[in-house]
């Protein structure tokens, strides 16, 4: 509906300045000044994603008891996610995993090479201050097989949150 009446507005200044002679100077002003105060207000509001994008830092974001479980085409990822923001709900967030061989399965996680890397949005709904499951699905592409202990380590690489 407010499209329909943005639409006859526009029709009716249009057949205004077309008709009314009289109109028209005033008409183009005042069109010329409206459009510059929304070109001015939207420059400086920016778009709702930019804006979903900032509202929660990933420190705010608590994951636990994490586990990778493999697929057949992939890895599952699930767990806890606690939503730390006062004001925000998280509407979802986008992931990396890496898995690693490690040959030692006492060496740090940092010093195993790489042999997948895949993101995936888990969407967990959570409101502020409340804990909720997480569960995302990750496809990984030629992965050799293990020489060592498979391990793996995580990122938070997006956030999308609206007010609550």
């Amino acid at each position: 509906m407010p499209v329909a009446v943005l639409v006859l507005a526009l029709v009716a200044y249009a057949y205004a300045l077309v008709v009314l002679p009289g109109f028209r100077r005033p008409g183009i002003a005042v069109g010329l000044v409206v459009a510059a105060g929304l070109a001015i207000y939207f420059t400086r509001a920016g778009s709702e994603t930019t804006r979903s994008a900032t509202r929660i830092e990933a420190a705010e974001l608590t994951l636990s008891d994490l586990a990778l479980d493999r697929t057949g085409r992939g890895a599952t990822l699930s767990g806890r996610i606690t939503n730390g923001s006062p004001r925000y709900r998280l509407r979802d967030l986008t992931l990396a995993v890496r898995l690693r061989d490690c040959p030692d399965p006492g060496a740090a996680v940092e010093t195993c090479p790489v042999i997948g890397e895949s993101t995936a949005i888990a969407r967990p709904d959570v409101p502020p201050g409340q804990i909720r499951a997480l569960r995302a699905h990750f496809v990984f592409s030629s992965v050799p097989p293990l020489a060592g202990t498979l391990r793996w380590d995580w990122r938070i690489t997006a956030i999308r949150a609206t007010e609550d």
